[in-house]
Order: C-alpha cells, then structure tokens, then sequence
C-alpha cells in the first residue's frame, strides 16, 4: 500500500527550474512523446515520481513560515498551521470517493487569524475547495486556481499535496542539481485536476526521493515561476525525507517567497470531523 503525500513534500513541488523560457530551453520546446520510457535502469518517469509520493506519513500537521518579497525589497510575513490527512482504504483506494483533505488556518498577521481553507481532493471529480474569512464569519465555496496564499508566488497548487492520479509522468534525461545526481520528470496534469499548469519538470535526488527542483508552465507555454528546495534543508523524520524549506520565484514579476516548516508532527491523531467545514468555522 503506498500512504498519500504530506504538505511537506508537496512544497518541494513548487521547487522551479532556471530562468529559461521556453524558447531558450530546446527540449522544452519539443514535443511531448506520448510515451513514458524506462531509461538503461528500467524506471519510468511514473514509477520514479510513485517513489516519491510514496516518501510520505499517513497525516501530518506542520506550523509554517510564509515572507514574500519584491524587487524593492519589501516584506510581508504570515504564518499557518496546515493539516493533512489521507483518506485511502488499506487497498490504496479513495474512500467515498476521497484521496485526501487538507486545511490551511492562518495564524498571523492578525486581520487574518481564523480565517482557513479547506481542499478535498476527490477522485472522481473536481475538488471542494471552501474558504471561511474570519471577518465575514462565514463559509463559502470557491475556486483556488490560481489562487496566491496570502499574496505570495505560492500559489495552493503549489501547497496542497498532489496524488498520484492528478497527472501523466514522463522520464526524461538525468541531470544533475546542488551536487546531486538527480532523475529528471516531465508532470503533466490531467484535465479533471484543473491545474493552473500546462506541464511541470521535476527534479528528483536520485539516493533520496525528494524533489529538489520543478519549473512550471502556464497554459501560453510560458515558464512562470520557479524555485528550489536545498538539500541541505531536507531531515530524515521517523524515515521520511522531508524538505524544511523551500523557494519560489515569479519569473513575470520578479518577485519571491520563502517558505519555511518551523513545527513538523508526524502522524498525528487527526479526527475526520477536522475537515469538515463546521469545523473551518471555529477557533
């Protein structure tokens, strides 16, 4: 049975490539192959991206940092508690039609504290994404596509853990990233997962199953944003490779994000009614 992602390694997803447009990058101008290749040592581009959502805890829940910056060097912080559960039987099946659920609450600045967000990743049909401000003190439905977290370059894609359905995987040629050998992974989601992305590119460190780097491109073709997730900040957890710490980068705007797990609790006892929205509403 392979457990679901945790937030934590979700945020190596947003770990984007160099600056390179598209146009400057002549592989990524090429065609995608409808197929995935196994290279000289048999592992697709599926079963290398597997591996690492399988390098993942049953639930977690984490206290984050979040400073944005721009060009003049301006600063905002704003800090969060996320949960994460997964909802899949012991056969690795959703449960109700169910993968997983995720909730963000921020915690500061203070006009925020309370307000949250709830993410259900369903499997056979779009997400429920709920959102409740405090200052409105209700809940609502809403699309997250898009969507900064508290206006950083994070978008909640780029947060909220993938499954391994939400896309198609291709290999493509190893590589090497912040002296490490890596396995390199074109990530395509699929229409039902309403990605704000055309395409991803994962770098993945070949001895530890994190990804250490991904560029992202919008549905122009263009690269939008990309950032890293040093290795030096990735900890061994009760045998999970975690990533502590990653950063994005707005190729458009030019500006950046930081965001840093300060509290990581493995496998926490969550109950289901955590993630309802009833419970979005309380303090």
């Amino acid at each position: 049975m392979r457990p679901p992602l945790p937030i934590a390694l979700a945020l190596t997803l947003v770990c984007v490539a160099a600056a390179a447009s598209l146009a400057a990058d002549p592989q990524a101008a090429a065609p995608r192959n409808s197929g995935d290749a196994p290279a000289s040592d048999g592992r697709t581009g599926r079963q290398i991206y597997d591996a690492v959502l399988a390098n993942r805890f049953r639930a977690t829940r984490q206290n984050a940092r979040l400073v944005s910056g721009d060009r003049s060097d301006n600063a905002l912080e704003s800090r969060m508690t996320v949960l994460w559960k997964s909802f899949r039987d012991a056969n690795d099946e959703a449960t109700e039609g169910v993968f997983s659920k995720t909730v963000v609450r921020y915690t500061h600045p203070f006009d925020l504290r309370f307000s949250a967000y709830l993410v259900i990743n369903n499997a056979d049909r779009p997400d429920d994404q709920f959102v409740y401000l405090n200052s409105r003190r209700r809940t609502r439905r809403v699309n997250l596509r898009g969507e900064p977290v508290l206006g950083s370059d994070f978008g909640f894609e780029d947060v909220i853990p993938r499954e391994i359905e939400d896309a198609e995987y291709k290999r493509l040629p190893d590589e090497a990233h912040d002296g490490r050998a890596c396995y390199v992974v074109e990530v395509v989601p699929v229409a039902s997962a309403n990605s704000e992305y055309s395409r991803l590119r994962s770098w993945i460190d070949k001895q530890h199953p994190v990804v250490l780097r991904t560029q992202y491109w919008d549905h122009d073709g263009i690269a939008v944003k990309e950032g890293t997730a040093p290795f030096a900040e990735v900890r061994e957890i009760e045998g999970v490779w975690v990533p502590m710490h990653a950063e994005m980068k707005n190729l458009v705007s030019e500006s950046w994000s930081r965001l840093v797990i300060e509290d990581f609790e493995p496998n926490p006892v969550l109950d289901p009614g955590e993630f309802s929205q009833r419970r979005l509403e309380t303090h």
